[in-house]
């Protein structure tokens, strides 16, 4: 029977490895007669959570799926270490009184607790702790609680209620000098609207579920800026290394090597999703089943989140344009149309969003230009492109809301776009019906464009897609990604009323897309030209193109 219970293998303190036959007889066993003294990780998610060595470990799935059971269960691998020091977090001190109750259940018999509201700490036999403590507050405050702390364990109990930018500061006191394996996790369910969904964004597939393949995959990471769009991705160290091996390199000391380290041991860190399901919870559904029809019968999104584990869903409408679309648009042959050559940008001066102005050759386009500028520089730097291009200035329009008002009196022969003007019929016969089809110009150019595109009639140069740009929120990211993530602000607005189509909202299509999607606004500007007719004026100093 001890040939059965025992691997052969030993953890690194020496003590033995169960074998799995052994476990999941353990489990058969309680399954028949349940004894809540005994806890054995269950199959499936929470084994996974427990077994797969990460340093920063993101667990998530539907509510029920013992995420924050199993993170308790954690501090149970070095419980008996006399310098292991740990830390759990929730947003507020009433959030943990949850977790202090089923603590109990894996603790008592390693320790004592400390009920005090001031304390709420697990001293352990040997000499360990665990503190429950809390995130809420201003940033300083939370800095000057957590300066100089080590903790061999970090985690964050619900996980995308908790700023980024506190996050990455606890990172710094996960260490420690005893030898013991430092991890990082954070439990939460599905928020699309977090930076736990961006971290995650290789995980989850297009329709906003975790890619079954990818399932506590590891990946590797350097995470620079204050964003999670800045961080340097990689299936490799040396991956991750190539990509940011400048910054790498200037924090590198030779004194590392002569402890033992190297450059990607010491900056790169390991990171991975593993998916929690709550029908994977048999102690919780076998002693109360009313738990997943309670989740069942909640209003669609958050059944979507709680139940299905989505990490896409909003109440809201779906992506008008999907991935495969914008695909198809950048494989498509050249689509020239009258050949005629215009522009379509979006205005953005120094500290703001960014410029971004669009060339097209009738429905290709071949070049763009993304700026932060003065307004009196930009508008010299735009009158240049203009000409360098060859578009005449009754072909070129801007956004006119906001600052683009200061454009209007340097180009008075363009075409300002009013978001909020009516829309604009294309005969006489449309102008009584035009209004009941769309909210105003701005909705009616979006749907314009959005049946250009799945009718394939645009098309974008190949080179253009392989160029990096940054913005607020996202750094040296190509176009066809930058495009692939702001499609996702071409979405019917469904809190308007049913007179005709308007588009989402600027401020909640920002939510969607995780920044201002000022590459696509400025991308369908360009057909209010489908809509306007004016005479062709002369490039404004093409006399200096014949010297």
């Amino acid at each position: 029977m001890q040939k059965d219970v025992f691997s052969g293998l030993k953890l690194d303190n020496g003590e033995p490895i169960y074998t799995q036959e052994y476990i999941q007889s353990l489990r058969d066993a309680d399954k028949k007669h349940p004894d809540k003294l005994k806890i054995i990780a269950q199959r499936g998610g929470q084994e996974r959570m427990l077994s797969i060595d990460a340093d920063i470990k993101i667990v998530g799935g539907s509510r029920g799926g013992s995420k924050s059971f199993s993170s308790l269960m954690e501090v149970l691998k070095d419980i008996k270490n006399p310098d292991f020091h740990a830390t759990i977090l929730r947003n507020e001190k009433d959030d943990l009184q949850s977790l202090v109750t089923d603590s109990y259940k894996l603790f008592s018999q390693f320790g004592t607790y400390n009920k005090s509201q001031n304390d709420m700490t697990w001293n352990f036999d040997n000499g360990g702790w665990l503190k429950f403590s809390y995130y809420a507050g201003a940033y300083q405050d939370f800095k000057t609680r957590f300066q100089g702390r080590q903790y061999a364990y970090v985690c964050i109990d619900e996980g995308t209620q908790c700023p980024y930018k506190k996050f990455k500061y606890l990172l710094t006191n996960n260490r420690n000098a005893a030898h013991i394996r430092n991890r990082f996790w954070i439990t939460c369910n599905p928020d699309p609207e977090s930076w736990v969904r961006k971290f995650i964004d290789w995980w989850v597939d297009e329709n906003g579920y975790i890619i079954p393949e990818r399932d506590g995959v590891i990946r590797y990471c350097f995470m620079d800026g204050d964003t999670p769009d800045s961080i340097y991705w990689g299936n490799t160290r040396e991956e991750v290394y190539e990509q940011c091996k400048g910054i790498i390199d200037s924090l590198w000391k030779d004194s590392y090597e002569e402890l033992g380290y190297t450059k990607l041991e010491m900056f790169i860190k390991s990171a991975t999703f593993v998916r929690a399901d709550v029908s994977e919870n048999i102690k919780l559904i076998s002693t109360d089943a009313s738990y997943l029809a309670n989740l069942a019968q909640q209003d669609e999104e958050q059944r979507m989140r709680d139940l299905e584990a989505n990490w896409n869903w909003k109440a809201a409408g779906d992506d008008m344009i999907k991935m495969e679309d914008l695909d198809e648009i950048y494989d498509n042959a050249e689509q020239i149309g009258d050949g005629k050559r215009r522009a379509s940008a979006d205005i953005a001066f120094t500290g703001g969003d960014n410029f971004v102005m669009w060339l097209w050759e009738g429905w290709h386009c071949k070049d763009l230009v993304v700026l932060r500028l003065d307004p009196k520089t930009l508008v010299s730097v735009v009158e240049a492109k203009l000409r360098e291009w060859g578009v005449e200035e009754c072909n070129f329009t801007y956004d006119m809301q906001g600052i683009g008002q200061y454009f209007k009196g340097f180009f008075k022969d363009a075409v300002p776009f009013n978001n909020q003007a009516a829309p604009i019929a294309r005969s006489h016969q449309e102008e009584e019906g035009i209004k009941y089809l769309y909210k105003d110009l701005k909705s009616q150019c979006a749907w314009l464009f959005y049946k250009m595109i799945k009718e394939k009639q645009i098309s974008i140069d190949s080179a253009l897609l392989e160029r990096k740009y940054s913005g607020n929120g996202f750094d040296k990211v190509p176009l066809r990604q930058i495009l692939q993530k702001e499609r996702k602000m071409l979405r019917r607005d469904e809190n308007s009323d049913d007179r005709g189509f308007k588009l989402l909202p600027k401020k909640i299509a920002k939510k969607y897309v995780g920044h201002s999607p000022d590459f696509f606004e400025s991308w369908f500007y360009v057909m209010i030209f489908s809509l306007t007719k004016k005479k062709n004026k002369k490039v404004k100093g093409l006399w200096m193109l014949s010297r």
